[in-house]
């Protein structure tokens, strides 16, 4: 029996795929210098997921807010809170977001999730947005996939490994006019079932996201291609870009 996830699926299966905890804390220990901010500044973090850099970043001392579209990853980030010994704010939301204008320090979007929906409209609504919510000179930190870099690795077809240690079947399809990527995912669930669901990612160059930020109110200040500084190159699969609100 087969069964086809629906979009909201993506959300909920991709944030389990990347979950560690461990990795988490590497990324955010980085993260977290490009924010220039004291303890105790105030971070959202929409598409927090499970909560995973959410509460990494709450024990470095900052009063962080989590979003995401999935009410059971929501459910999961507050259970964590206990674990963690931390106090994070979870809330399901999506865009427009329920803060008011000007109420948050910084912003950051990690675990590529930015370009997710394939529309850059939708990209456009988020970064309205976040433009509302951050305070004049807020920062904003974003992690997405490399235009340059997916192009010039291209695999077509990989087969990965879920946390459940399922074997994961990815196919991929390049848009070049368009500058977005189809994967189809493929795994078997414990009772046997097959699943699939397809998606459609914006993958952007870092001149173009840099363009779409001013758009919206924000200067890209820098563009990382790790989560150990190295400049961004073109070898690099992902670009962690740093920009302030004007």
């Amino acid at each position: 029996m087969t069964g086809v996830l629906d979009r909201q699926a993506v959300f909920t299966f991709g944030y389990h795929w990347i979950a560690d905890e461990e990795e988490a804390a590497e990324q955010i220990e980085f993260a977290r210098r490009l924010l220039y901010l004291p303890v105790g500044s105030l971070v959202l973090m929409p598409f927090c997921g499970a909560g995973w850099h959410a509460h990494e970043l709450a024990m470095w001392g900052y009063q962080v807010v989590g979003t995401d579209p999935c009410p059971k990853l929501v459910e999961e980030a507050l259970e964590r809170n206990h674990k963690m010994g931390v106090s994070v704010m979870f809330a399901v939301a999506e865009a427009p977001l329920p803060f008011r204008e000007a109420s948050f320090d910084a912003a950051m979007i990690l675990g590529t999730r930015f370009g997710l929906t394939g529309s850059e409209r939708d990209d456009r609504r988020w970064l309205a947005e976040l433009a509302r919510v951050l305070k004049p000179n807020g920062r904003l930190v974003l992690e997405l996939p490399h235009r340059d870099g997916i192009v010039r690795n291209w695999q077509e077809r990989t087969w990965e490994r879920l946390p459940d240690d399922a074997p994961c079947l990815i196919v991929r399809e390049w848009d070049a006019l368009t500058g977005r990527m189809l994967e189809e995912w493929t795994v078997m669930d414990a009772d046997g079932q097959t699943l699939r669901f397809a998606f459609t990612c914006r993958i952007y160059t870092p001149t173009e996201l840099a363009a779409l930020l001013q758009t919206h109110g924000f200067e890209m200040t820098n563009a990382f291609g790790t989560f150990l500084g190295a400049e961004l190159a073109l070898h690099h699969r992902r670009m962690i870009i740093q920009a302030i609100r004007q």
